[in-house]
């Protein structure tokens, strides 16, 4: 059930030009924290148009909500007459940062997020439920991404709720699903060519696979582009986990097989063989991050984002 948190804290910020106001208001939802039950907070920036209104979901990734990126992205999204929503998976977590330690906030409970946020907003009566997309970054784009696979959202959404578009930036494809099949709303990835932090080869080849089982899926590469190319600032972590190496590929059988060391982590039926993931992520593990803004990548990928929204979230 949809229901705001802070008191149902509500108010009005003005623009720095002073010409209209902004709304923003802030709601919580159910989740957890490695099994625990917890309540997550999210952001509406609410546009000035009165009615229903389309909305976005707009997920951070290891380095948390930065006003520049997911802010950004928000106000965008409002100028358009679509409310941005920025979930926040980390402050009532108590947690800053998964850059060094992934397994603080995992891939999971990020997906869950993103579900229960879907399910939250679809209770608003100021919300189209059949107009509502989701753009991730990183490890929000990794959850932007797989909620678009069908058995996660048979799983998690009542009925035939569904996000209505999915847009990966630069996500992570470290798992990759036996002949996956997705809800068929369309998946619009944007990766960077230069991306050292997650690679892009990765999920350019599982988005083929993708596209094999009738996704509605399209990858754009930017050559040049370092990982967080449309963020504000070029950053370096010689202790961030990285992961481009490592693939988590299932079998027909349901066991997963990490494709750098040939380490079986999970045998059939996904149940976990004791100590191969480690085994595994030994291997194709490495430590050391970075990335940083290309100003054509973007520029463009923004125009990229408002295309889709306006084909998908506005269009009839």
């Amino acid at each position: 059930m949809w229901r705001t948190a802070l008191g149902a804290a509500l108010f009005v910020v003005f623009t720095a030009f002073g010409a209209a106001a902004q709304q923003r208001e802030t709601i919580s939802f159910e989740s957890r924290q490695k099994g625990r039950p917890i309540q997550i907070t999210a952001t509406i920036y609410w546009p000035a148009k009165q009615g229903v209104v389309p909305a976005l979901v707009i997920h951070h990734g290891s380095g948390g909500i930065s006003d520049d990126r997911e802010g950004r992205y928000a106000r965008e999204m409002v100028a358009m007459g679509v409310a941005g929503v920025v979930i926040d998976s980390f402050g009532p977590r108590g947690v800053r940062s998964t850059v060094q330690d992934q397994s603080s906030v995992t891939q999971e409970d990020f997906n869950l997020d993103a579900f229960n946020a879907l399910k939250a907003l679809a209770g608003n009566s100021r919300i189209d439920r059949t107009k509502i997309g989701i753009v991730g970054f990183s490890k929000g784009g990794t959850s932007a991404l797989l909620t678009a696979e069908l058995r996660l959202a048979t799983a998690a959404l009542p009925g035939d709720l569904r996000y209505a578009l999915h847009v990966p930036f630069y996500p992570s494809c470290v798992t990759q699903y036996y002949r996956p099949q997705t809800t068929g709303a369309p998946i619009y990835m944007l990766l960077g060519g230069a991306d050292t932090y997650v690679g892009f080869e990765s999920c350019s080849t599982y988005a083929e696979t993708l596209r094999a089982g009738g996704a509605r899926i399209e990858v754009k590469v930017f050559p040049n582009a370092a990982h967080g190319f449309d963020s504000g600032k070029p950053y370096f972590d010689r202790q961030g986990e990285n992961y481009a190496h490592c693939v988590f590929q299932q079998q027909a059988d349901g066991s997963y097989i990490e494709r750098t060391s040939g380490v079986m982590a999970y045998g059939p039926g996904g149940k976990p063989v004791p100590g191969a993931q480690a085994r595994a992520l030994s291997d194709c593990r490495m430590l050391g991050v970075s990335g940083g803004p290309n100003d054509a990548a973007r520029t463009q990928s923004m125009e990229d984002l408002k295309t889709y929204v306006r084909r998908h979230l506005l269009g009839g």
